[in-house]
């Protein structure tokens, strides 16, 4: 903000308030709640207890930005769908958690628009970030190592590696990212700690064996690779990357237990096939499952959908019908769960803002940023990541920390 006191304050109170989000992304909740709401609240209020100049400065900014439009449309989404409502304790939820989207790229304005931000995703940052998960996936690696026969053994059975708040895909995500904003790193600071850290994340995600972390590491680091061999006009790193990308599998499969359990659990899944022993309790049959559902909760009700707030209600109800051993399940992708909560009207609505996030005003040509949305673009498309607190929040900061600066427009 100002170079005076009062922007040096506010600088020190959003490196807290933001460190605290992430850490309230891996251990509590709360702390992710009272991060975010003070994040808010110091890049809006000033020091004389009236409203930050730059931020009222630079809203009408922000209120133009392809970025801004693209998480708040997800939220106005929810907002349209509130007539429907029948299931008011879920939709209230669902207000709560999708927050984020709604109030964090309204305070942003300041830090997107001002010369001179506060907070930048700079070399430094990233060092902070890359090396807090790196901490976490070491003491969640030290527990493996500790609990080794009995953590296999729940891994042959389907269940995931125990991590904090056992939210697995949550944190495999974060993982991910962690991963790939080091390996970006190297290319752009030739910083060889970020990654050693790069390393020892992707390394540690075969360990995890979350196929949906593994996945969008493998992608978002294609896109790293390839935007830096296109921008710098060497292929090199393009070629080397593929041949990483096709050995790693292989030697993971030969010599890392939890992957190889996985991948024949997997394997056991997809060939598993006896109608009659069925009990749809198998991950990817659970979740084909819950998409089938899903789309004939939208066929009933094919253009405005159920409702978002009733969808949960639905959902359980198509299962009783269908499974009635089963527990409900909300839809495994977030573009079937907007389709069967807000009809074809919510597809289209969902579709154009995250077309907005990640090719509005040529953010696409960044490498981490367009790295970054890809992870979030191929979660969405098998799971619900917009549906938990951790999720939205970490989808939210990730992209505002890196669409604001040091490339307002990077076309």
């Amino acid at each position: 903000m100002r170079t005076d006191s009062e922007g040096i304050w506010r600088r020190k109170i959003l490196s807290v308030t933001l460190a605290a989000c992430f850490v309230g992304m891996v251990f509590s909740p709360v702390v992710l709640s009272l991060g975010i709401i003070c994040t808010s609240a110091a890049l809006v209020l000033g020091g004389d207890r009236g409203l930050n100049a730059q931020w009222k400065r630079y809203l009408p900014c922000m209120l133009r930005s392809s970025v801004f439009w693209g998480m708040t449309g997800l939220y106005l989404l929810l907002v349209v769908g509130i007539p429907q409502t029948e299931d008011w304790p879920y939709m209230l939820e669902r207000l709560r958690v999708k927050l984020p989207l709604l109030i964090l790229p309204l305070a942003w304005a300041p830090v997107a628009f001002y010369p001179d931000p506060p907070i930048t995703f700079d070399r430094a940052a990233r060092r902070v970030l890359v090396g807090f998960v790196s901490i976490v996936l070491l003491g969640v690696l030290i527990n493996y190592g500790l609990h080794f026969t009995e953590i296999n053994e729940l891994i042959g059975r389907g269940k995931p590696m125990p991590v904090p708040r056992d939210n697995h895909i949550r944190f495999s995500l974060l993982v991910a990212l962690g991963g790939i904003l080091g390996l970006e790193g190297f290319f752009r600071y030739r910083d060889r700690l970020l990654l050693g850290l790069s390393i020892f994340l992707l390394a540690g995600l075969h360990l995890l064996a979350v196929r949906t972390g593994l996945a969008t590491a493998y992608a978002g680091c294609g896109v790293v690779l390839a935007w830096t061999s296109v921008l710098r006009g060497n292929y090199r790193y393009l070629v080397y990357g593929l041949g990483v990308a096709v050995c790693i599998p292989l030697v993971a499969y030969l010599t890392v237990p939890t992957f190889r359990t996985k991948f024949n659990y997997m394997r056991y899944e997809l060939l598993h096939r006896d109608p009659n022993k069925d009990s749809f309790e198998y991950s990817d049959e659970g979740r084909w499952t819950s998409i089938e559902l899903g789309l004939e909760v939208w066929r009933e009700h094919p253009v405005v959908g159920v409702g978002p707030g009733n969808l949960r209600a639905e959902m359980d109800r198509k299962y009783a019908q269908v499974l009635p051993e089963t527990p409900g399940k909300r839809p495994h992708n977030q573009f079937v769960s907007a389709l069967a909560g807000s009809g074809a009207f919510g597809l289209l609505v969902t579709v154009s803002c995250f077309a907005l996030l990640g090719f509005g005003d040529g953010r696409w040509r960044d490498p981490a940023y367009f790295a970054v949305f890809t992870v979030f673009l191929l979660s969405c498309l098998v799971e619900n990541t917009l549906e938990s607190s951790v999720g939205v929040s970490l989808l939210t900061l990730m992209l505002l920390l890196l669409a604001y600066p040091p490339w307002r427009k990077p076309g």
